[in-house]
């Protein structure tokens, strides 16, 4: 039993890497950062949260690439939406923080869960869902004083289409609460 908690515990770590992605591409090295954990809590979590610096960093950068394929910006275009989205990618990640709290503190509790603990990090999970509508509203209404909705839309869609790779990715990682 002790030894399928610690597998349970590694897997949602994995998830939680996973989370700081922003685009398929660094599924695989979410696998590869918990390959070879060491024994000690403290090394595996700096290990983790350097990985996952790095892997948000890598993603950030391949999902800016496809933004720039994707969204067929005029020059006008584009000094209008890249700072907005810098912006908005900054926000982002702190949102991503909360979800990766979220995912972190299932796994140091996985074994312990009661009802009172599952009940509280439901309400942290809704609440990070609200903010995330909440800021992807905000940047749609900045977009369209600046940008064509046409355009907006575009971007909205490439955006969701990102994001739901990563939260299928995260899903698939992180075991049934039982």
């Amino acid at each position: 039993m002790k030894e399928r908690v610690k597998t349970m515990r590694k897997t949602i770590l994995s998830a939680a890497a996973a989370v700081a992605v922003m685009t398929l591409f660094a599924g695989p090295l979410a696998a590869q950062t918990t390959a070879k954990a060491p024994a000690d809590p403290a090394k595996v979590r700096a290990e983790l949260d350097k990985a996952i610096e790095v892997m948000r960093k890598d993603a950030r950068a391949g999902k800016s690439d496809i933004l720039g394929k994707t969204m067929q910006l005029d020059s006008t275009q584009a000094a209008a939406f890249w700072p907005l989205y810098k912006q908005y990618e900054a926000e982002a990640k702190l949102l991503g923080d909360e979800r990766l709290g979220v995912i972190q503190d299932l796994a140091e509790h996985f074994d312990s869960l009661d009802d009172a603990k599952a009940k509280a990090l439901l309400e942290r999970q809704m609440a990070f869902e609200d903010k995330k509508l909440a800021l992807q509203k905000k940047y749609k209404d900045e977009m369209l004083k600046v940008l064509p909705a046409k355009t907006v839309a575009r971007f909205l869609q490439v955006d969701s289409r990102l994001n739901k790779l990563v939260e299928l990715t995260v899903a698939s990682e992180i075991p049934l609460v039982y």
